[in-house]
């Protein structure tokens, strides 16, 4: 095994793309058919649909099987700290969001943590024309508002210790916090609705100054987005 992993490191560094030469080592020691069998044993089809692809910065071995099941295989480290934290944070913010948040648990694989999520078909903003972009940005953006007002003005006791500062409540411009609203908000392509906000291992309490400097690569909806959010805080804080 470390003879193979010496092999893969050599081979990898001959790669000047950063993104190619980590997604080739993660392919070279990956077992993905492993991790596909695996993911299939939970269809009740006889042949069931497969796509697989890698998640960010390839942390992540993705399988989705029929539609119904997305399987993140950890590529880094066995898991268990972040499976728990994410399902913690998303068990916490669900019945309080107003935007669907996937149902997630945690299954074993030969002692990594999978993490296990329901299905919820849509595309990210970033995937539509720049003519769509500019056209639905107030929309998406005044959805955006109040997913970000309801959901960082909450603070779930069960979640509390996974705060900075347990002590510390929501304020303006602070709280819970998705951390990635750009590509992993789901929108339903016909209606722009909406449906769903995916992947929260990135969620924390946090101020919301990354979130709409950098998060937000559009600047109809950066800007739709804060002058929304600030008029739902202002209203209903006088």
């Amino acid at each position: 095994m470390c003879m193979k992993k010496v092999l893969i490191n050599i081979l990898c560094a001959f790669i000047p793309l950063r993104f190619v030469r980590r997604r080739l080592r993660l392919e070279l020691k990956t077992p993905i058919r492993k991790y596909i069998k695996f993911a299939k044993s939970f269809s009740t089809k006889r042949h069931p649909t497969i796509k697989y692809t890698y998640g960010y910065r390839c942390a992540n071995f993705v399988v989705s099987v029929d539609d119904k099941w997305v399987f993140k295989f950890p590529s880094d480290n066995n898991g268990h700290d972040i499976a728990i934290r994410e399902k913690r944070i998303t068990d916490a913010l669900r019945p309080i969001s107003p935007v669907k948040i996937p149902k997630m648990e945690i299954v074993d694989f030969n002692g990594l943590a999978v993490r296990k999520y329901e299905y919820v078909k849509g595309i990210s903003f970033r995937k539509f024309s720049e003519e769509q972009q500019d056209e639905y940005a107030v929309k998406i953006a005044k959805q955006l508002a109040r997913f970000l007002y309801v959901v960082g003005k909450a603070d779930p006791a069960e979640i509390r210790d996974l705060k900075p500062n347990k002590n510390e409540k929501p304020h303006i411009m602070c709280g819970w916090n998705q951390n990635d609203l750009w590509d992993n908000i789901l929108i339903n392509p016909k209606t722009f609705e909406i449906v769903a906000a995916i992947d929260w291992e990135a969620a924390g309490f946090n101020d919301f100054e990354d979130c709409f400097a950098n998060g937000i690569r559009h600047t109809g909806v950066k800007k739709a987005l804060l002058r929304e959010y600030l008029d739902l805080y202002f209203k209903e804080n006088k």
